[in-house]
């Protein structure tokens, strides 16, 4: 292809990205933010009464609300949800490309909404009934509004996994993670004391397992599992928070790279990394070795050292070998295609153009990424991502976070990134035609 011809082929793309973003959007902001999510099966009105009784049950409610072909929600009384985690993915795609039209008072809801959706490290509420208060980013920043010293954030149902539940709202270190990105991009006033409380969170209140290779950070206060990506989440907190607490700096530094290096000493020779510790937890997938991949070359950066280098390289190398099709379709795990799932593209393109300094074609097969995800999963009539495709049968829920958060995040900061490129070409350089 001339490079004439792939210039047109990116503004193409380019354009069509960002139709489908406004829309993804504008579907987004009608609805107040709110959506369903592939695991609130326990937020059924319907079988509430019934939800105490056995950890079997609340499990085979969320599979099957999950996997279910039909939407079980209205059935079982499930109500849209307002989802931290969703609100901070769609807040940072916002405040990272400014394409999406006039944002300032919807971001500025939103800074306000996830601060009043917080929780302190029991799980208890630090705004009484979560309501949202307009204006408490700007009364935190001017110390007019009382903030905990330690705070995180949760989803807003509960769900069972096979180690433990967690209640609704009860603080994860994953959550809390994608929480600070998005107040960070948002250039919120509150960021100081906001990133304290989360940095404190992590140092003071999650568990950490220590051996000869590092330390290893618990999802939640509420239990000691070991799982790669959520600690690499609490090292990425710490190494963000710590400008904003000098007092803790040098030591919230080093318990970031004592995170990384327990990780790094559990790659594997071809540069995978199994899911977590646990037996039962033994599988490689997608979507979390992209977590593992962009959460450590943003901690290198933030850090300053080029250490793990060696391995990000293998890393990324075994990432597009094994678990991505020529065509740039993801397979979920090594040894299936199946589900065909948007979370899997939206985080392979934002892994691809985080490291694009190890494979110069990253941002153009970030592209590829997400217009397999469009032809995949896009639903033109009712401008959503579907949720999944199957072998045999399809998905066609229209989540929330899952699904449009990260699709949206996505696809804004391909879209930041081609507007820095498309000024570059001016000087000859575009993607790597």
């Amino acid at each position: 292809m001339s490079g004439s011809s792939s210039l047109m082929e990116v503004d193409r793309m380019q354009d069509r990205f960002a139709t489908i973003a406004r829309r993804v959007w504008a579907r987004l902001d009608a609805a107040d933010f709110r959506g369903s999510d592939p695991y609130d099966g326990l937020n059924s009105r319907l079988l509430a009464p019934l939800l105490g009784r056995s950890r079997l049950l609340r499990l085979a409610i969320i599979q099957g609300v999950k996997r279910s072909p039909l939407d079980l929600r209205p059935l079982l009384r499930v109500p849209p949800g307002l989802n931290p985690k969703g609100l901070a993915l769609v807040l940072h795609a916002a405040s990272s490309w400014d394409g999406l039209g006039e944002t300032d008072d919807r971001r500025a809801w939103l800074v306000d909404a996830l601060l009043c959706l917080a929780s302190r490290p029991d799980g208890g509420p630090v705004i009484t009934g979560r309501a949202i208060k307009p204006g408490l980013a700007r009364r935190i920043a001017a110390d007019e509004e009382p903030w905990p010293e330690a705070v995180g954030w949760g989803y807003d149902f509960p769900w069972q996994s096979k180690a433990f539940l967690q209640p609704a709202f009860f603080p994860t270190v994953v959550a809390s993670s994608f929480v600070l990105d998005a107040m960070e991009a948002s250039g919120t006033p509150a960021l100081p004391r906001v990133a304290a409380s989360i940095g404190r969170f992590v140092a003071d209140h999650l568990h950490c397992y220590r051996d000869r290779d590092g330390i290893c950070f618990s999802y939640s206060p509420g239990d000691t599992t070991r799982v790669y990506n959520a600690s690499l989440f609490g090292a990425r907190i710490l190494a963000q928070a710590a400008p904003h607490v000098p007092e803790e700096a040098t030591r919230w530094r080093d318990l970031a790279r004592d995170a990384v290096a327990w990780v790094m000493a559990r790659q594997r020779d071809d540069g995978s990394w199994i899911y977590g510790e646990a037996e039962h937890w033994h599988w490689i997938d997608n979507l979390h070795t992209g977590f593992n991949l962009e959460t450590i070359s943003r901690l290198a950066g933030r850090l300053g050292t080029p250490d793990w280098d060696d391995g990000l390289h293998r890393g990324l190398a075994f990432y597009r070998r094994n678990l991505f099709l020529p065509d740039g379709t993801p397979r979920y795990y090594t040894d299936s295609l199946y589900p065909i799932d948007p979370h899997s593209f939206a985080q392979g393109a934002l892994t691809f153009l985080a490291l694009a300094r190890f494979q110069d074609d990253g941002p153009r097969f970030a592209a590829r990424v997400l217009q397999r995800g469009i032809e995949e999963l896009w639903d033109e009539r009712r401008d959503g991502f579907r949720f999944q495709k199957h072998r045999r049968y399809a998905q066609r829920s229209i989540h929330m976070r899952w699904s449009q958060a990260w699709m949206l995040r996505a696809l804004c900061a391909w879209l930041a990134f081609a507007d820095i490129d498309k000024k570059a070409s001016e000087k000859g350089h575009r993607f790597d035609t």
